[in-house]
């Protein structure tokens, strides 16, 4: 075959295959690919139903009593965003696995066929043997590194600070899962109360209306006292409605995060209690650098960046290996003209000296030196933002111990001004309205009590949180009487 005939044949098997890719990158129009969508979420919608059908009866269902210490148990094992952060754990030992890869020797095992065109070539009228036209062969390589400028013992040792960072990410994330499962039933607390309070609201109305009623027929109430005392009533269901509302919300939000089904059905144990507490500002500040993850997560994670610097430099250094090759090869592996299965193996060592790169080095290096020197000023913006949280958390709750004390006083006001109004207006002192604005006056002190107990709650566990202390319901022996 001439070599023009067989450039044609190359150029015709180049010009099919470059035909085929056209066809099939052209089939992908914008159409096409909208239709896929479309077919890919109605799939994910179907298996969503199938998935759904399978797990009926299976959910997890919390029914009767919960107390706050089983609602953050339920949250650490069924919260969904904890249990994706804690497959990280399995990303870290897959991490430190693959840096062994840089000290530990590689081993592969690879086989070959080849055919010639020919097996014999004419030069000059002389024919020459060129060897058999199908060739075999199966190799074993094996390279053990030996040198290569720091990379493997910095992969080493980065693996090993990952599998630490991971740790401090996972205690970060179920601090915040703890904290929300707390807050979340915190504030169903808060609603429950306030609820109940206007349950009592409604309950007044009523009587009172039926008082009133009782008066209009002997005479010394009017029809206008009537219409006044339904319009309290209507305006006390309103309310009282709104917090039934309200409260089926936060309770669907707590079981989100407990992580049960949205059909649970629990009766809240706990209560909202004062019990005041302090803490030095010098010893809250001491256990926020101690014990928040975010700090560990940020300083670990500028060491990582040291040893991402360490691997960049270490292109700089000649990288040196060992290797052997064994092969098994037909025709034999040193005269290619006997057509016989033998073997033959070499080994030696590889050095290879890196004299230049196109900078591709250098920018490499400054890179890593640029995103060095930014987690280091990231590492001192979550320490000012650590102790922002922890001064902060300190004022929020002295202010809310404040404010409880404000609420209870006038909650204790309140109370009086009510009970003299009812007994001036059972003495034909007082009229009606002064008993419905002392009404309304006692139900918003009421309300803004429980919702003042509910603060002062949640500024402790923002305090604990803020100090990285964060375990469960706030231990008050650790948090300082």
């Amino acid at each position: 075959m001439s070599a023009h005939d067989t450039t044609m044949k190359l150029i015709a098997v180049i010009s099919c295959v470059v035909f085929l890719a056209a066809a099939l990158t052209g089939c992908m129009t914008r159409e096409r690919i909208a239709q896929d969508l479309t077919e890919s979420r109605e799939k994910a919608y179907k298996e969503w139903v199938r998935e759904k059908e399978r797990s009926a009866g299976t959910e997890r269902i919390a029914e009767g009593p919960l107390s706050l210490d089983r609602a953050v148990e339920l949250a650490l094992t069924g919260n969904r965003t904890l249990q994706a952060v804690l497959e990280e754990k399995n990303v870290a030992q897959g991490r430190i696995l693959e840096a062994y890869g840089g000290v530990l020797p590689h081993v592969s095992v690879g086989g070959t066929y080849t055919r010639k065109d020919r097996d014999q070539k004419e030069i000059e009228g002389t024919v020459y043997d060129v060897g058999p036209r199908d060739s075999y062969a199966a190799t074993l390589t094996v390279t053990q590194p030996l040198f290569h400028g720091g990379a493997s013992t910095a992969a080493l040792r980065a693996s090993r600070l990952y599998e630490t960072l991971t740790d401090e990410s996972v205690r970060e994330a179920v601090q915040g899962t703890i904290y929300a499962a707390m807050t979340a039933y915190r504030r169903a607390q808060l609603v429950k109360e306030q609820l109940e309070v206007t349950k009592t609201f409604v309950a007044l109305a009523e009587a009172h209306l039926a008082d009133v009623e009782i008066k209009r027929r002997f005479g010394t109430a009017s029809d206008f006292n009537v219409l006044r005392s339904k319009v309290e009533l209507s305006n006390a269901r309103a309310e009282m409605i709104s917090y039934q509302n309200n409260y089926h919300e936060v309770l669907t939000l707590l079981f989100q995060t407990m992580g049960v089904s949205q059909e649970s059905t629990i009766e809240l144990t706990d209560v909202l209690v004062y019990e005041p507490f302090t803490l030095d500002e010098e010893e809250a500040v001491r256990r926020a650098f101690l014990g928040r993850p975010d700090l560990s997560v940020a300083e670990l994670t500028v060491r990582l960046q040291e040893e991402s610097l360490n691997v960049a430099l270490s292109d700089y250094w000649p990288q040196v290996n060992a290797f052997y090759n064994q092969r098994l090869t037909k025709p034999d592996p040193y005269i290619d003209t006997y057509n016989e299965w033998d073997d033959a193996w070499f080994a030696g060592i590889d050095v290879t000296i890196p004299i230049f790169d196109g900078l591709m080095r250098e920018g490499r290096v400054a890179q890593e030196r640029a995103r060095l020197k930014k987690q280091n000023i990231n590492l001192l913006d979550v320490r000012e933002h650590a102790l922002y949280e922890v001064k902060n958390a300190l004022l929020g709750l002295r202010d809310a111990a404040e404010s409880v004390e404000v609420q209870k006083l006038t909650l204790a006001q309140a109370h009086e001004g009510l009970r003299l109004a009812e007994v001036g207006y059972r003495e034909g002192v007082l009229d009606q309205v002064s008993v419905l604005d002392a009404r309304a006056a006692l139900i918003k002190a009421e309300l803004l009590y429980f919702k003042s107990l509910f603060d002062h709650a949640v500024a402790r566990i923002d305090l604990e949180k803020a100090m990285g202390m964060l375990t469960g319901p706030v231990n008050h022996t650790t948090a300082g009487e």
